[in-house]
């Protein structure tokens, strides 16, 4: 999985440290930091930020060219949150006296970071670099699952997987609220084992989140989910559906 960082600062000179700094971190880093856009635009990184991405790093400095839209990082932030409430902030300033803004505005930073000629600032960035890394290494496995998508190895949050289903090829489908995954190199059954506390095998080529089951038809025969997606289920697994009918909401 791709930690993607994203930068705004209008200073080429800083811009540049910035840049070098998160280069140089992710040469010895165990996760991978992609530094995915860095610009002196809050404009330009909304248009290019990757919004399917599970974790974004952002570096946004607060005082931004007064002619453009978003004239400071906070009023960036605040249309970050609106897309991305998990993502890691760090403000990078010159005004420590701004710092209280970050409380008025909602936007939970992760840091704050002073452009002090007499502080280090590649050290507050890899001090903010390794305390993500620190966060996500609590996640434990199962909360996260790591599965090759073919071009590289992805982490998914468990709770956000709605379904897995079997495809031609030995090839799965990971299906989530908003997008859809290819799954090499595993099967339903060995996931099956993996995920037991929480999913469960409706059908031979359908392995389904039981928190995201929206509904059950009375006669068991299908299921939908939270996508709005039907769902077939085997003969043999409807008294495992009939055990959850508690928990589930049952359509008339």
């Amino acid at each position: 999985m791709a930690l993607k960082v994203y930068i705004v600062e209008d200073n080429s000179a800083q811009r540049a440290i910035l840049e070098q700094t998160i280069t140089n971190y992710q040469l010895f880093s165990d996760w991978e930091f992609e530094l995915a856009c860095s610009t002196g635009s809050g404009d330009e990184l909304l248009e290019k930020v990757d919004r399917r991405n599970q974790w974004n790093v952002y570096f946004l400095d607060i005082n931004l060219d007064e002619e453009a839209d978003l004239k400071n990082g906070f009023a960036v932030a605040q249309e970050i949150r609106k897309f991305d409430p998990l993502g890691f902030i760090v403000f990078i300033t010159v005004r420590s006296e701004l710092s209280f803004l970050t409380f008025q505005y909602r936007v939970q930073a992760l840091d704050f970071i002073i452009k002090d000629p007499n502080v280090d600032i590649r050290e507050r960035v890899h001090s903010c670099l390794k305390t993500i890394e620190q966060r996500l290494d609590l996640l434990t496995t199962s909360q996260t699952i790591k599965l090759n998508t073919g071009n590289e190895i992805t982490t998914f949050m468990v709770d956000d997987i709605l379904y897995f289903s079997s495809n031609k090829g030995h090839i799965l489908s990971l299906h989530t609220k908003n997008n859809e995954y290819l799954i090499y190199q595993n099967t339903l059954n060995h996931l099956e084992e993996q995920l037991q506390d929480s999913f469960i095998r409706c059908h031979r080529g359908f392995l389904i989140n039981q928190k995201a089951i929206a509904s059950i038809a009375k006669d068991y025969n299908s299921l939908m989910m939270d996508d709005g997606a039907t769902i077939p289920v085997a003969v043999r697994k409807k008294r495992n559906l009939k055990s959850l009918q508690n928990k589930l909401i049952l359509c008339s």
